[in-house]
């Protein structure tokens, strides 16, 4: 058959779609039948045909831009240099490598809230799929929201595994984020243990070129102890590098009451990546407080707002150059300082 009847049976689809308001599907879906049962191939008609107007799972439409990741990260991620290196060599090593993968990329994200370990995720999301945040390949399970009820744990390690695996079936690259672990109810996540190791790579899905993320507090505490003990023998911060941290993160993270907790998960030793955020000081806080001004329409904030808001910053008790809650306070901070600036209050 000439490529002339293939185009114009493309363009009978679209016409048929335009005039007589057929369901976008179901006329895809005909024009798709036809040529296939012409002879051309099923993958071939569906790329040049639902893929235009729909999300696939394909290269065009899972990019894995982990350049873009990285730059997006050097702007507006602050004092978090190990997790910067390790999730983006990380990242490119696995995408670089898809095709030799045995087993999925695995990393824990640990640390104190507002620190950027969500913000991360999200850079991901953006990198990786041409849909963003948006996309139908990201599934995000989040603490007790996810999972309310300790009396239904068997009924959510199910639906988990139902989910990861038609997710996989459906698009071996997808992304799978578990947020506020330690807030989950512990045992949930056995179910998929087998799914992040090396003898689970092949079946009747595939889970090797899929990334996981599990986000937590846990060992935010142990990080900034470390942290400081290590800044008071000489080390400067941007000198730490993962193996200062990355045990005491596993450990803490085995030790905590939430869905890792005594996990096979970390037994089994699937997770890849036990990746520090730490605690940031007062400089890295300000940077956040500048750039959010920048979001709000301000782009040169006066030191006099700035300490408006810095102001109200809680440190540490102990390891008193920390902020407590790190970034995570300070939009409404800086909308309210940005407000009363607007109406010469400041």
């Amino acid at each position: 058959m000439s490529s002339f009847w293939v185009i114009l049976l493309c363009f009978f689809g679209i016409v048929v779609e335009l005039c007589l308001c057929l369901e976008p599907l179901t006329t895809i879906g005909l024009a798709g039948a036809t040529l296939t049962a012409l002879g051309y191939n099923y993958d071939t008609i569906k790329v040049n045909t639902y893929c235009r107007w729909y999300e696939c799972c394909i290269p065009d439409h899972v990019p894995a831009d982990i350049n873009h990741f990285k730059a997006e990260l050097e702007k507006s991620l602050f004092g978090q240099h190990i997790a910067l290196k390790v999730v983006t060599d990380a990242l490119f090593y696995h995408y670089s490598n898809l095709q030799k993968s045995s087993k999925p990329l695995v990393m824990s994200f640990q640390g104190t809230p507002g620190i950027g370990k969500t913000f991360i995720t999200n850079v991901m999301k953006s990198s990786i799929y041409k849909e963003g945040v948006d996309s139908k390949f990201v599934y995000k399970f989040h603490g007790r929201a996810s999972f309310p009820r300790e009396d239904m744990v068997s009924k959510y390690k199910q639906e988990v595994i139902d989910t990861v695996t038609s997710a996989l079936a459906a698009c071996p690259l997808s992304l799978f984020i578990f947020d506020e672990v330690d807030k989950m109810p512990m045992k949930i996540l056995e179910g998929i243990t087998m799914m992040l190791d090396h003898q689970h790579a092949k079946g009747k899905f595939d889970s090797t070129k899929a990334v996981f993320v599990f986000i937590s507090n846990a060992g935010g505490l142990e990080i900034s102890q470390q942290l400081a003990s290590l800044m008071r023998k000489g080390l400067t911060r941007e000198d730490t590098e993962l193996h200062h941290f990355e045990k005491l993160t596993e450990v803490s993270l085995y030790n905590s009451n939430g869905a890792l907790g005594k996990s096979g998960t970390i037994e089994n030793a699937v997770i890849d990546h036990f990746i520090p955020f730490l605690p940031l000081e007062q400089r890295h806080i300000q940077k956040c407080i500048e750039n959010e001004f920048k979001r709000v329409g301000i782009s040169e904030p006066t030191k006099e707002q700035i300490n408006e808001v810095l102001k109200d910053v809680t440190y540490e008790k102990e390891q008193t150059f920390f902020a407590v809650y790190g970034c995570k306070k300070l939009e409404k901070k800086v909308g309210l300082v940005a407000w009363q600036a607007r109406r010469g209050d400041l």
